[in-house]
């Protein structure tokens, strides 16, 4: 055989086996992506989840080269979104965003087709949570401690909203429950902008949300911030204590973006790559800057060994507050 064909030879043998094998290729030399990537949103349209991934979506775009098509599937503490994602081929098409409590709480709560530490690939976290205890300005307490107050006298009558059941501040506000000895009731919506809705109509007495659904009401005087749900005080508001400062813990809270557990590691380290170049893109920036949101980029490794070494924990906790399923 000629050099040049035993060097055809093995050309033709190394294309063939090393098909798929490339960062961003699949089989038969397709670039990924060839076609329209869909993102599943697991709260509903107008929240503060739904506009900081749309505008994430739209710079990862220009990396991709490809659109990214968001829907929303809220519901269900993010369970709905993430049967939808889990269910698709692994081939990165398909992605979902969620925040960590789909992954560590909601599977203790209730029966879901899917396991989080064996179904799924994180890609990446663009942002992490945040959370407030409100109530409207108007309404009689004006602390923390007026709420307790009430909650003793009048069991269960207490209402407060979140974006759904066992979000990270369903649980945060429930272990206060059990510390406290007190009784009040949780009231899901679909999104973040709902519940805050409630509040304001009276439909609730207060709302436990994030800053880009609580701070515009905060400071036009419509909602009373009483507690911190998360490990600091906020920058708005230094004299209202944290959940940490005054039970000693609080809730892990990131958004991230995964997929099926199928998809391929070149595909899902070009996907991460994507959307980590996209969290400095002005267009994302300044929307975090006028949602009062906290972004930041942690790979997706790195993310899922740290909410899976909490997996356990938190079902204990589930399963202390009469939550499990």
């Amino acid at each position: 055989m000629s050099l040049r064909n035993h060097l055809g030879v093995l050309f033709l043998a190394a294309a063939f086996f090393g098909i798929g094998l490339l960062p961003g290729q699949g089989f038969g030399g397709e670039t990924y992506p060839t076609k329209p990537i869909t993102v599943v949103i697991d709260m509903g349209a107008g929240g503060m989840v739904d506009n900081m991934t749309r505008v994430l979506s739209r710079a990862a775009e220009k990396e991709l080269g490809q659109p990214l098509v968001c829907e929303n599937k809220g519901g269900g503490g993010g369970a709905i979104a993430k049967s939808y994602v889990l269910k698709s081929k692994g081939d990165g098409y398909t992605a979902g965003v969620c925040a960590t409590a789909t992954n560590i709480i909601v599977p203790h709560m209730q029966k879901v087709p899917y396991h989080p530490l064996t179904d799924l690939k994180e890609i990446m976290v663009f942002m992490q949570y945040t959370h407030a205890l409100c109530v409207r300005s108007d309404s009689p307490w004006n602390t923390f401690e007026d709420v307790l107050a009430y909650a003793r006298q009048n069991p269960g009558k207490f209402t407060y909203g979140t974006a759904g059941v066992g979000v990270t501040q369903h649980i945060a506000m429930e272990r206060i429950a059990l510390k406290e000895k007190v009784k009040w009731s949780m009231v899901p919506f679909k999104s973040g902008s709902e519940p805050v809705i409630a509040c304001l109509g009276g439909h609730v007495n207060a709302v436990a949300q994030g800053p880009a659904d609580v701070v515009p009401q905060i400071q036009a005087g419509k909602l009373r911030f009483l507690l911190s749900l998360n490990d600091i005080r906020w920058p708005i508001a230094p004299n209202i204590p944290s959940i940490l400062e005054k039970y000693g813990f609080f809730g892990m809270s990131y958004e991230s973006i995964y997929a099926p557990v199928g998809i391929s590691e070149p595909v899902r380290e070009k996907l991460e790559n994507a959307f980590k170049k996209a969290t400095s893109d002005p267009a994302f920036v300044e929307a975090a800057k006028t949602l009062n949101v906290v972004t930041l980029y942690m790979g997706g490794k790195e993310y899922e060994k740290m909410w899976k070494s909490h997996y356990e924990e938190m079902g204990k906790i589930i399963k202390e507050l009469g939550l499990a399923k």
